[in-house]
Order: C-alpha cells, then sequence, then structure tokens
C-alpha cells in the first residue's frame, strides 16, 4: 500500500483490541475436510502445478493488497484491504475456501488488512492489521492502532496478538509487510517514515529494530517491502518505497538494526511509487520482483543470491503483452501492489484499486472482477535474455 490510498471518510478514533483475536467466520466443514488433506499430502513439491495462465478471480470486494502461497496446504492467502478480511483461496477449484473476518477490525473503515504471509518455518500465517489513517494523510496522521496476528490454519484458530502501537507510542507506522526467520523473530515494516519491528517467536516482545532514523516529519516515506531469504531467513532485503533503493541486512549481524547497506542495482533503474517486493520460490532466493504501482513489475537478479548487487534485467508492465482481452481490460484503473506465486510454477501480477469510491453504508467499492495476469514466461524470457 502507499500514498494513494484513501479512506479519510472513514477515518476515526481506534480502540485497542484484547491480547487474542479470533476469527469470526469458521471454514464450513466440507472445505475443512479439503483444507485437512491437503496439509497431509505434505508440501512445495507436492503442490500440482498451476497452468491456468492469466485468469481473473470473481470474488465482491476482494482488492487485494497482497497474498502468498502456503505450500504446504497449496493455497493462497489474500490480504482484503478495505474490508480488512483474510481470504483463503484455492485455486485448483478457482473458489475461495474461506473469509477470515475479525472482531473490532473486519468493515470497520479504519483497519485495513494487507500484509499477509505464510512462514516456511512453522507453516502459520502471519497477518498484518494496520490503520487506515497513514495512508488516506500521506503520513500526516499516524495514529490507530496496529496489529500483528498470528494464525494456525491447521486449528483455525489465533495464536497471539500483538499490538504494535504501544511500541511506537503513536510516533510512526504505515505498516505494511512482514516476514519471518527460522529463530521464529517476525519482522515488520513500517513506511511513515521507515522502520521496522522485531516480535519474539511467542509475540511476548516487540522491539524497534530498525528506526526510524526520526520522527518529526512522518510525511517522508520510508521502507515498503520485505523479503528474509536463505535456508535460514537471515538476509533481508527491503526497498525505499519513495525512489525505489533495495536494501539488506543479516538479521544474526549485532549491528543490523542500526544499518541498512543499499545494493547496487546495474543499470541503476529505480522507481519513486515502489511497494511490495517479492522473491518467487521457483527462483530459490535470486529473483527479487519489484512492484511499481504504474510501471509494473521491476525483476532484478543476483545470479549468487547474496544480493551484494543486482542487475536490473527488465520491468513487466501490467497486463503483459499477450495477455488475454478480458483480463487486460480488468486491470484499467489499478496499481501493482505486489506479485506472488501461485503453484510451484507460475507467478502472477496482484493489482488493486485505491480510488473506487465506497458502496453506500459500507467500506470498499463495488467491484466484483479481479484480474490475475501471468507473468511467468515474461521473468523466464528476462532471466534468458542476459
Amino acid at each position: 500500500m502507499h500514498l494513494v490510498k484513501t479512506a479519510a471518510a472513514a477515518l476515526g478514533a481506534c480502540g485497542l483490541w484484547a491480547t487474542t483475536l479470533a476469527a469470526t467466520t469458521p471454514v464450513p466443514n466440507a472445505w475443512s475436510t479439503a483444507l485437512a488433506k491437503r496439509h497431509q499430502r505434505g508440501r512445495y513439491d507436492d503442490c500440482p502445478e498451476v497452468n491456468r495462465g492469466s485468469f481473473i478471480i470473481n470474488q465482491y470486494q476482494l482488492y487485494p493488497e497482497n497474498a502468498d502461497w502456503d505450500e504446504d496446504a497449496c493455497l493462497v492467502y489474500f490480504g482484503s484491504l478495505w474490508n480488512a478480511t483474510v481470504a483463503i483461496y484455492d485455486p485448483y477449484i478457482d473458489d475461495f475456501i474461506s473469509i477470515l473476518e475479525f472482531d473490532n477490525i473486519t468493515r470497520t473503515g479504519t483497519e485495513h488488512i494487507g500484509g499477509v504471509a505464510w512462514d516456511r518455518f512453522t507453516g502459520l500465517i502471519t497477518i498484518l492489521v494496520d490503520s487506515a489513517a497513514p495512508w488516506a494523510t500521506a503520513g500526516a496522521d499516524v495514529s490507530g492502532t496496529n496489529l500483528i496476528l498470528k494464525w494456525d490454519p491447521n486449528t483455525q484458530t489465533t495464536l497471539w496478538t500483538v499490538n504494535l502501537t504501544e511500541t511506537t507510542h503513536g510516533k510512526y507506522g504505515a505498516f505494511q509487510d512482514i516476514e519471518t526467520d527460522k529463530r521464529g523473530y517476525t519482522y515488520v515494516v513500517g513506511t511513515y517514515p521507515g522502520s521496522i519491528l522485531r516480535i519474539n517467536a511467542n509475540g511476548t516482545e516487540v522491539i524497534p529494530w530498525y528506526g526510524p532514523l526520526q520522527t518529526t516529519n512522518s510525511t517522508i516515506p520510508g521502507l515498503g517491502g520485505l523479503v528474509a531469504l536463505g535456508p535460514e531467513g537471515n538476509l533481508l532485503l527491503a526497498n525505499d518505497a519513495g525512489n525505489g533503493s533495495i536494501y539488506r541486512l543479516d538479521t544474526r549481524d549485532p549491528l543490523a538494526p542500526r544499518t541498512l547497506t543499499q545494493v547496487p542495482i546495474r543499470p541503476d533503474v529505480r522507481y519513486n511509487d515502489t511497494d511490495a517486493i517479492y522473491a518467487p520460490p521457483l527462483y530459490n532466493g535470486t529473483v527479487l520482483l519489484v512492484s511499481s504501482h504504474a510501471s509494473g513489475i521491476q525483476v532484478l537478479v543476483s545470479r549468487d543470491g547474496s544480493w551484494t548487487s543486482a542487475e536490473h534485467l527488465g520491468t513487466i508492465p501490467n497486463p503483459p503483452q499477450g495477455t488475454p482481452a478480458d483480463v487486460a481490460n480488468a486491470t484499467i484503473g489499478s496499481a501493482v501492489t505486489a506479485a506472488v506465486q501461485i503453484g510451484p510454477n507460475a507467478v502472477y501480477i496482484i493489482d488493486d484499486w485505491l480510488a473506487d469510491p465506497w458502496v453506500t453504508g459500507q467500506v470498499a467499492g463495488n467491484r466484483t472482477l479481479f484480474p490475475m495476469p501471468d507473468i511467468t514466461a515474461q521473468i523466464k524470457t528476462l532471466l534468458r535474455l542476459r
């Protein structure tokens, strides 16, 4: 999510929630059985290939800000921005098996859910609830409650909830992306101004792990996305949401919280409207996809996976050339907010609409068709050209 988010009509004071929150929409029995069978099948390599090409999801008010692929269950978790829900999608049947709703969060208008991430080390799902105020005011107002929920897809329960605002004291915010490492730490990136918070494995401790370097002017955008790479998830990459620079740090380094090292990009192509960054598992941490609202998906590569430097291979427009007409038409007016791998073989653009007028009495627009442009072939072509 980024500067043009508009939710001013629904802004207001946000109360504090209890330390645990439960999803209020259960998975129906039939879907629960299907989900359990998926978990029993095993991990990533057991998920069937997704060979659908570009397609359209038909789901009222989905408005996906970000998504992640669950390599255990072979499911996609979408962060449904405006309604503040998590939509669990099965690409093999083209349907949602559940929409997770949360007390005092869902459809409040004062809270978003964008960031959602599958933890490859534990199989748990991390859900980021962020205040709407910073996005409606371009950082001028960073008030409101920000939460991290750790959700267990096997038991369909929230294990713990952390209130980030108790750590930030309302001086900085605009949290929008999350990552985890093998040690059990959860990292949360904030944009106004740039910051990273770190949460321990059981959710009992939150520390300001990086920045912000200043809090006097919260309208200066900082970090926008996170990626954790390597066998232990210790190589953390982040992007500057304002100028598209990429930074790296080693989470095991005792100096890491105080310094970010910029990754040189050759040629030095950067965008001033970047959102989420993503490393498709397909490429084992050597390819980074940087979403630009207006330009599409920038493809960067680090041949050895160290990210001491990066090559800019090109930028895939939204929609890419050759996209079927119905999918291409469905992208009109959208902003590219992220990318996601679905299945063991396919990579997609995530489009969102940041200015749709809300339906009267609701907190989202009336959009139903949400395109998923396939960029798998374009990435492969760019890799072959260099």
